[in-house]
């Protein structure tokens, strides 16, 4: 039974080396000449992996790539687990400051996922899918992380911008370049009931040794409790926390 795993897991790993392998994606039908694996092999390993989230599936194309649970594993590989062990700290105290819930993300290609997560004590609280990919358009934290961006990489990113069925509210690629420069201007940037209804966020950019955003840090929660008023006054709090983060990884004391 064990060397019956250890095939499969050998298998599966050869899959996802393919599957990274090829840019934009492939079906199990091209992937099974490149593995050397019979189609039918590749398709239900293709399964098991995509039930865990370690690939998703386009349902118009048929066509895998690699998912959320791969792309988690690969940040805390390289580096992703420095980054949350100096958040972590700073991300309880700011929890218990705002009373709210504090999340960390990243971009992840054009996408954004939350890499670490500190749940509110409140009732009735915000928490995130961790391991779900959100368009890296959408967002307090989204905007942070494109603010960090050049305007080229910007319009490279909007040229896939499609309507989000699963938003609750979808911008425009010209209002969304718009609030891009709200948070270049202001350091950090705010949404409330956007990606997802009655939720409230503010999130700021935290840097590293060369001066690029990393990450976004954030706090959120009920729309009705953590209201524009209580965003503001988190600001600060919230900024502080980022900059000392930030100075943990190398950037200069005081970066915003």
């Amino acid at each position: 039974m064990e060397g019956t795993q250890d095939n499969a897991i050998s298998k599966a790993i050869q899959i996802l080396s393919a599957l990274r392998a090829s840019g934009d994606g492939a079906s199990a039908r091209e992937l099974a000449p490149t593995t050397g694996f019979a189609r039918s092999t590749v398709q239900r390993i293709l399964a098991t992996l995509s039930a865990s989230g370690m690939v998703i599936q386009d349902p118009a194309t048929q066509r895998y790539r690699i998912g959320p649970q791969a792309l988690v594993i690969g940040l805390g590989y390289n580096g992703g687990n420095v980054l949350v062990n100096e958040a972590r700290p700073y991300m309880f105290t700011l929890r218990d400051e705002s009373l709210e819930t504090v999340g960390l993300s990243v971009a992840v290609g054009n996408a954004r996922v939350f890499l670490e997560e500190v749940q509110s004590n409140a009732q009735i609280r915000f928490a995130s899918e961790m391991g779900r990919l959100y368009p890296l358009w959408s967002g307090a934290n989204g905007r942070v992380l494109m603010s960090g961006l050049t305007d080229a990489e910007i319009d490279r990113v909007l040229a896939d911008h499609e309507h989000d069925a699963t938003l609750h509210e979808s911008l425009t690629p010209d209002e969304i370049r718009a609030r891009i420069s709200e948070v270049r201007a202001h350091t950090f940037a705010m949404a409330s009931n956007e990606t997802i209804a009655n939720v409230s966020s503010v999130a700021v950019g935290v840097r590293d040794g060369s001066g690029q955003t990393v990450a976004a840090l954030s706090v959120s929660g009920p729309a009705d409790r953590f209201t524009s008023a209580r965003m503001d006054e988190v600001v600060p709090r919230l900024q502080d926390a980022a900059s000392a983060i930030s100075a943990r990884l190398g950037a200069r004391r005081g970066t915003k």
